[in-house]
């Protein structure tokens, strides 16, 4: 029996009564050398692809091959070599195996004149009942072979399918494909009662105005799509427990809402909230946040609506793929990676960052070993063996957020956002980039959470891209969030159920707000700028004598207000300075106030000096405290906790 148990607020991996870290390893190239590394390490969890296709470099996802070799046909053969490698190199590990569900070559031969390509066209195959029925028949049958032959080291099992094995639906992004007449849009078209309605494109869903309205055939299409998409993943993840009755974790990728690439709508993927609420799934995994994330003067992310999975009673997996300083070699096909580190203590730095979000958000890691080798030198393995140390050190303890901040975000009110304005950066990923700066720990959670989440030790609640907010909630808001500093960006609450209505949004807010004629977002805080990333319609502006001006426009509208308990912006992507000063106001503790990153909870506080190498913390208590990864005594008084580091160090204190 496999199940997550927390203790003091931290997760364990419990295996039948004993106790594992929840840190893992995964390779798509594993081979002896890099899980007897990682075993030494003191890595005891890893996980296994089982897959016989390409991935998006077009090179094999696995070496050892498939299993699916027809309908209901399967051959254990690559299984059992890739197992048996495993088990030989690292005796005491446990293993996570994950299954690709995606359409072989021999599913498009039976199904001649179809589109058949689950990979690239998953919204397409969500309607296709032969390969519904044949994936979930491997699946039991797999899952079956496997619980037989080696259930005493299996901890966990997994499932992919769709782009980038992360049920990704590409379709509207393949100008290839006809969706003149598929299973989805004949469904979309009875649906709507418009028998000879024109296939959607993304020209023709991305025109007109920024926002796409709740009635309109286009966002039917996408929130078809979503369900259809979501309800396949639960039918999948019932069809798993069918077999493996929750004596095993099960998980999977699902859910970005944090993206970097700006498919946030048409991947298909925000109808998570129901596959989060599945009883059947155990874990939700995520790579750590990309591109900039990743460099040494920035500040590491998540992809998800992170601490919403917690609350919904699921553990978050962080997946460290970074491409380290080693990853520069040619793959079977000649590509090489590009975006990989020039040196070992730009990684490391890195790595430790993201090993104190890990640990901030009460979650587990693995670290991915992508196509092998990318930690095959002696300082990279003594770093991997030093932070799997400092996790169980700390993992001994106890670990709480501290957050007074409160963040919500709402993957249906994304549906209403025109991917070409980037409304679901500057409203989601940019905003979420900025609060990491601001210098106090935040929470971030689903706007359908608020409902059944305790608010009592948040005193700021940021509502970001709330243009769907029902009666339900606006009650529950002013019930619930009485007297807590409120944040609203943009157009809070616009639809009211007919039509978008301006007046909504001003009556939530509490202050007259107008549309805005002017095209210009720019906007300016004490002598930061900062604007939409790109054209939007509509742009509102506030007109209210009573109301507190803390940001304008460059024509000197008013841009950002506050009235009362509420703040009012009109334009996202707000400064991490805006952001560090509107909380400070609302007695929010500020640990760092020069906006060079932190995680922080009850157990720690860890800094970035990411601008600058004399730093000052304002700890909460005065004393001897401890930097984890050094071992070196800093001591606090009046509040301050003063050190210097070399810029892009990572620091991680605890109290002695």
């Amino acid at each position: 029996m496999v199940q997550i148990i927390y203790d003091k607020g931290i997760p364990f991996v419990d295996i039948n009564g004993q106790r594992f870290d929840p840190m893992a390893f995964r390779s798509f190239r594993p081979r002896p050398d890099n899980v007897q590394l990682a075993s030494r390490t003191g890595i005891q969890l890893y996980q296994i692809l089982v897959s016989g296709l390409n991935c998006t470099l077009d090179v094999p996802y696995s070496l050892y091959g498939g299993v699916w070799k027809g309908d209901g046909e399967y051959d254990f053969t690559a299984f059992d070599e890739q197992f048996e490698m495993f088990c030989s190199n690292v005796p005491n590990g446990y293993f996570n195996v994950m299954l690709q569900l995606d359409t072989c070559p021999w599913f498009a031969e039976n199904h001649p004149g179809e589109d058949a390509d689950s990979y690239l066209h998953l919204g397409e195959l969500v309607l296709n009942e032969d390969w519904k029925r044949s994936a979930a028949e491997y699946l039991k049958a797999f899952i079956t072979y496997a619980e037989e032959k080696y259930g005493d080291r299996i901890w966990a099992y997994s499932i992919a399918a769709g782009l980038c094995n992360e049920w990704f639906d590409h379709s509207l992004y393949d100008f290839s494909f006809d969706r003149s007449n598929t299973r989805m849009t004949n469904l979309w078209r009875k649906g709507i009662g418009k028998p000879d309605a024109p296939a959607p494109t993304i020209a023709s869903m991305d025109a007109g105005d920024g926002l796409r309205a709740p009635d309109s055939d286009d966002f039917r299409y996408l929130t078809l799509s979503n369900e259809l998409l979501s309800d396949l993943v639960c039918y999948f993840a019932h069809e798993v427990q069918s077999v493996l009755k929750h004596k095993k974790l099960f998980g999977l990728f699902y859910g970005y809402i944090l993206m970097q690439d700006n498919h946030q709508v048409f991947w298909n993927t925000n109808g998570y909230e129901k596959v989060w609420r599945s009883p059947d799934i155990d874990m939700l995994y995520s790579p750590a946040a990309y591109s900039y994330h990743r460099q040494l003067d920035n500040v590491s992310s998540w992809q998800y609506a992170v601490d919403s999975i917690r609350a919904n009673g699921k553990l978050y997996l962080h997946e460290n793929d970074h491409r380290t300083a080693l990853a520069r070699f040619p793959l079977e096909n000649g590509a090489v990676m590009k975006d990989c580190y020039k040196t070992f203590e730009e990684w490391r730095e890195v790595f430790r960052r993201e090993l104190a979000l890990v640990m901030q958000k009460q979650s587990a890691f693995w670290w991915f070993d992508f196509f092998g080798g990318y930690y095959s030198a002696p300082e990279y393995e003594e770093e991997l063996k030093l932070e799997c140390e400092i996790y169980h050190q700390l993992a001994q303890g106890e670990r709480h957020s501290n957050a007074e901040i409160a963040v919500f975000i709402d993957p249906t009110s994304m549906l209403c956002a025109k991917e070409r304005t980037k409304l679901c950066f500057d409203l989601g990923k940019y905003c979420i980039d900025e609060l990491h700066r601001c210098g106090a720990p935040f929470d971030l959670y689903n706007l359908s959470d608020l409902k059944q989440l305790d608010m009592s030790q948040y005193k700021v609640c940021i509502f970001l891209n709330a243009y769907l907010l029902p009666d339900e909630l606006v009650e529950c808001i002013a019930q619930k969030l009485k007297g807590k500093t409120k944040i609203y960006l943009h157009a809070p609450g616009l639809w009211d159920g007919k039509t978008f209505n301006l007046e909504r949004t001003a009556s939530l807010c509490g202050m007259r707000i107008v549309p805005r004629l002017s095209e210009s977002s720019r906007t300016s805080y004490l002598g930061t700028e900062y604007s939409f990333s790109d054209h939007i319609e509509p742009l509102f502006q506030v007109e209210d004598d009573a109301a507190e001006v803390l940001a304008r426009y460059d024509d000197g509208a008013v841009s950002c207000a506050r009235k009362g308990d509420v703040v009012y912006s009109a334009v996202g992507r707000l400064t991490w300075q805006l952001w560090r000063d509107i909380a400070e106001a609302a007695g929010v503790h500020i640990w760092d106030e020069n906006g060079s990153g932190t995680a922080i909870c009850s157990q720690f506080v860890c800094s970035y000096t990411t601008l600058r190498e004399d730093c000052e913390l304002h700890m909460k208590e005065d004393g001897i405290y401890r930097e984890v990864f050094s071992g070196q005594l800093y001591e606090c008084r009046d509040g301050l906790l003063r050190y210097h580091a070399q810029k892009g160090t990572t620091m991680l204190f605890v109290k002695e």
